[in-house]
């Protein structure tokens, strides 16, 4: 278990164990809400206002959005690996 202590600004620190096992780096943005009266910290990327999609683009964000937060996300080591995969 992890303790962390909140400092000067309600500021914390999240343990670098935490950080490398869901690949949070300094930069990053995470969503923050209660959920059953605890705090919940969650990866998220942003997207340039000025990207205009198409329709179709559109439909291919949400749908790429809906996979990772269902976990439907593969990771590889290189990218040959994941060209490999996209072959099968």
């Amino acid at each position: 278990m992890n303790l962390i202590k909140v400092k000067e600004k309600a500021q914390v620190t999240i343990p670098k164990a935490v950080c490398r096992a869901l690949g949070i780096k300094k930069g990053d943005y995470l969503e923050v809400k209660i959920e059953r009266n605890k705090i919940v910290f969650t990866p998220k990327v942003l997207i340039d206002k000025s990207v205009e999609l198409s329709n179709e683009g559109k439909k291919m964000l949400n749908e790429a959005l809906e996979d990772l937060e269902k976990g439907k996300v593969k990771k590889f080591d290189n990218v040959e690996k994941m060209i490999e995969d996209l072959k099968d």
